[in-house]
């Protein structure tokens, strides 16, 4: 995936942050920022996905000619997925 698609998700999720701090400044309803909070949430878990499987992609489809090299970058990826769990 080229950066520019997680560049937009992100920037999106700016955005939706601004209008978090608006809503908590005009002093609007709880469940309706939790819901917004909610949403942010999601949206920086799906890029987190996104790069998680698109590194682990790249480790199996371009293996590296030294294979120690290529079970850290194997191990790393994978510590990468444990961690969001």
């Amino acid at each position: 995936m080229t950066n520019s698609k997680y560049i937009t998700r992100l920037k999106r999720s700016e955005g939706q942050l601004r209008g978090i701090q608006k809503m908590i400044e005009e002093d609007r309803d709880c469940a309706d920022i939790i819901t917004q909070l909610t949403a942010v949430r999601s949206s920086v878990e799906r890029v987190i996905e996104m790069m998680i499987t698109e590194n682990l992609t790249a480790c199996i489809n371009q293996p590296l000619e030294d294979p120690e090299a290529q079970k850290e970058r194997l191990e790393k990826a994978v510590q990468y997925l444990i961690k969001r769990k």
